[in-house]
């Protein structure tokens, strides 16, 4: 026996299922129909079991002591199903009694004045349905005179109404518990409006006027106040059907299109937090699916694809296929992209059937029950999809490297080393991330590291310098550092999630040295003494100390190698104090650049523990010029007596303490030089050696003496020492020095002629003779 629970029924809060599969109809929109019968009023309730007759009696006696009653049908568990709202199936259809306007008179009513009494009609099990929501769908019958389904009759798809029962429904009450979803056409009370939604359907399927209808209410208990809000909204919708504008979201042969619809994403934040393991979006990703006229229509959806990258994951607050949903990311994922930083685009597809209309349900197995309608959807329109997406970031994240410096004997920290870390690029570890900071407890550290910095995260950590009395090379650990070493000249560490690792070295982030012993790293740096340019050309050579002779060894050690990068001449092995050298050595240039001169050496002592680094400076100094003028009178110069000839000579020592001497002479010509009164000669001496030298004038040209010397040269040094007058002239002796190390140098020698025994050459003596006369041929 069915069992009828009577109740004051304020239903709030019940909600409609999604329709979950397509219902597929080939042609186009099928015109179904008014039919006849008995009138609505007449409505009775076809059960078998007397119980529930009597129930239902007891039922009809309490509504007329208390008032209007509606008696919703309560199932047990066995009778209820999940359904898939596949509307081409059976759908079970119930009612409860809303009588507000059921007629006081009684009897069956007229088409003029029908019985406005009538049942709430819903669907059986649309609450149970997990996209649901808790909701019924309204049905509405067009078929006012026969009886109302009730106790979940099954009732049959055979085709479709018109457009304008459609947009009654649409407009109208489509869900049980809830009022008309357009404003302009509710009364406030969702039962009323559930009221008017029908009877505008009654008209719109022309089965009474709406004149018709208002004699109905008159006749009934509603006050006049209800009756004239009834009407006025019922008006309303039959008129909003009939007029022709209010059709833009439907298609030219009468389809409501899912194609004027709208979807988006509300919601969500781009943010992230971390729970139990996971990185979770921040807020929640809300579909807003509205249809035309902006209704939400997400219980409509047939399809809700949620698209995320790889290694990412959804996570839905219910088990609706629309609701809400967050994005998850495991924790080592998360962190792994945060290495590079990664857009999280999130697409959602939300797929609709794109046709709707009004579906009419007979049941099939008693023809006394009405025709009801369903606003249900048709296959032959196809599927309407629409995507959003939204995208998501995960923001790049920078990591921090500590290294730590230690003795390789006792393990105490070491401080003062420089460390340097580099990113591989161009195919070698050639772009310079920076300098790890001396923290002054052992450890080094260098901060806001990027993954991108480099590349696939491999990173190279070389030792610039070694804490001091410690081995330039830290202590390798295996082949595979050793290796490293030799390749990079360092070791390298890759940058994940966690942060830095080896995969071959243990605890990569620790760096040993041993104490280095007492020796020293030996550069020697050769300049020309005047420009400073650096000289290539030259050698060095170590000589050590022998203790037991007493001097240097005459056999070098090592030989320096001129370094191309450094610009220097570097040791090749270090220098090592021992009892036989008591680390004394000798650094001397055995070899100078071609045209230098100044060999310089110098001695050096190995005394304090550890490696030192010695740079020496060393100058050579280039070849010189002497320049010697020669001026003497022009008027003084005998062609005939051949042509005047003056020798010189510079002597002296070089930087290296070798004694040299050039002579060069000035050879005049009747093609001389003339400058006024004086012919001007030039020898110029090449090839000089740096050094300190004399210069003179030898005393070899006759009947010429040395009368004046001068230089302009601050190296050069004149003095002239007044000798004896030759014929009036001022004979002098004239001592010269020049310092040729950084400057070339010149003098300017001044004769003059004198005459031979207080005569010149081209004196003019006159002899006086006497003569005697002769006569006739003879002396007289």
């Amino acid at each position: 026996m069915r069992r009828w629970i009577k109740s004051k029924h304020t239903v709030s809060g019940l909600a409609f299922g999604i329709f979950l599969s397509a219902l597929a109809l080939a042609g186009g929109m099928k015109i179904y129909g008014a039919g006849t019968g008995m009138q609505e009023q007449a409505e009775v309730y076809q059960e078998e079991e007397l119980e529930e007759k009597e129930t239902n009696e007891e039922a009809a006696e309490q509504q007329e002591e208390e008032g209007i009653q509606f008696y919703l049908k309560q199932q047990t568990s066995s009778d209820i199903d999940t359904y898939s709202f596949d509307n081409s199936a059976t759908l079970p259809v119930s009612n409860v009694r809303y009588d507000k306007f059921l007629s006081k008179t009684g009897g069956s009513g007229t088409t003029s004045t029908p019985n406005m009494g009538m049942g709430i009609k819903y669907i059986e099990g649309d609450d149970k349905n997990v996209d649901g929501g808790g909701k019924w769908r309204y049905v509405y019958c067009v078929e006012f005179k026969k009886d109302c389904p009730i106790g979940g009759l099954g009732m049959e798809f055979i085709g479709w109404n018109n457009r304008k029962i459609a947009y009654a429904m649409y407009y109208g009450a489509l869900y049980y518990g809830y009022p008309c979803r357009f404003g302009p056409y509710s009364t406030g009370d969702w039962q009323m409006d559930y009221f008017i939604t029908q009877v505008a359907i009654h008209i719109l399927n022309g089965e009474y006027t709406l004149a018709a209808a208002r004699n109905g209410m008159n006749q009934s208990n509603a006050t006049t106040a209800e009756k004239n809000l009834a009407y006025d909204r019922i008006e309303k919708i039959v008129n909003g059907a009939n007029n022709s504008n209010n059709y833009g979201g439907f298609t030219g042969d009468g389809w409501l299109n899912m194609d004027q619809a709208k979807f988006s994403l509300t919601g969500y934040s781009d943010s992230w937090q971390l729970l139990n393991g996971n990185y979770l979006s921040g807020g929640t990703f809300h579909g807003v699916f509205t249809s035309y006229y902006g209704y939400d229509f997400r219980e409509q959806l047939t399809g809700y694809e949620i698209s995320v990258p790889q290694g990412a994951y959804v996570e839905k607050s219910g088990k609706e296929t629309y609701s809400d949903f967050r994005v998850g990311i495991p924790e080592k994922q998360y962190k792994r992209w945060q290495l590079t930083g990664k857009k999280i685009p999130v697409t959602v597809t939300a797929s609709i059937p794109r046709y709707w209309g009004a579906g009419i349900y007979r049941c099939k197995a008693a023809s006394n029950f009405q025709d009801v309608c369903l606003l249900t959807w048709d296959g032959s329109g196809g599927t309407t999809k629409m995507e959003q997406t939204a995208n998501l970031n995960i923001p790049q994240v920078t990591a921090d490297l500590t290294i730590y410096k230690k003795d390789q004997n006792d393990g105490s920290s070491l401080k003062g080393a420089k460390f340097s870390l580099w990113g591989y690029e161009d195919n070698a570890y050639s772009k310079k991330i920076g300098e790890f900071e001396d923290m002054q407890d052992g450890s080094y550290q260098l901060e806001n590291i990027a993954y991108t910095d480099t590349e696939d995260g491999w990173f190279l950590i070389r030792e610039e310098e070694p804490p001091e009395h410690y081995s330039a090379k830290y202590q390798l650990k295996n082949s595979k550092d050793e290796e490293e070493y030799q390749k990079y000249g360092g070791r390298q560490v890759r940058m994940n999630e966690n942060g830095f690792y080896s995969p071959w070295i243990e605890e990569p982030e620790v760096f040993c040295d041993e104490k280095a012993a007492s020796g020293m790293h030996v550069a020697v740096k050769k300049y020309d003494g005047k420009t400073k340019e650096v000289l290539p050309d030259a050698e060095f050579q170590v000589f050590p100390w022998i203790q037991e002779n007493g001097t240097y060894s005459t056999v070098p050690e090592q030989t320096l190698i001129f370094n191309s990068e450094s610009r220097q001449y570097e040791t090749v092995q270090m220098l090592k104090a021992d009892g036989k050298n008591q680390g004394k050595f000798l650094i001397r240039e055995t070899k100078v650049p071609a045209h230098y001169s100044g060999r310089w050496q110098q001695e050096i002592t190995v005394t304090e523990a550890g490696t030192t680094d010695l740079v020496l400076e060393a100058y050579n100094y280039p070849e010189r010029k002497f320049t010697i003028w020669k001026k003497i009178r022009a008027d003084e110069v005998v062609w005939d007596h051949g042509t005047p000839t003056f020798f010189f000579r510079i002597s002296g020592k070089d930087l290296d303490g070798i004694q040299r001497w050039y002579q060069c002479m000035i050879h005049f010509t009747k093609q001389s030089v003339k400058e006024q009164e004086y012919l001007v000669g030039k020898a110029e001496v090449n090839g000089i050696p740096a050094g300190q030298y004399q210069v003179e004038e030898l005393p070899l040209t006759a009947r010429y003496i040395l009368t004046d010397a001068s230089s302009s040269d601050p190296n050069v040094t004149v003095k002239n020492t007044l000798l004896d007058t030759v014929n009036g002239i001022q004979k002098i002796r004239s001592e010269i020095t020049a310092d040729l190390t950084l400057e070339d140098g010149s003098v300017i020698f001044e004769n003059r002629k004198v005459f031979f025994d207080e005569y010149s050459h081209d004196d003019v003596e006159v002899n006086h003779l006497k003569a005697s006369e002769e006569k006739n041929g003879k002396k007289q």
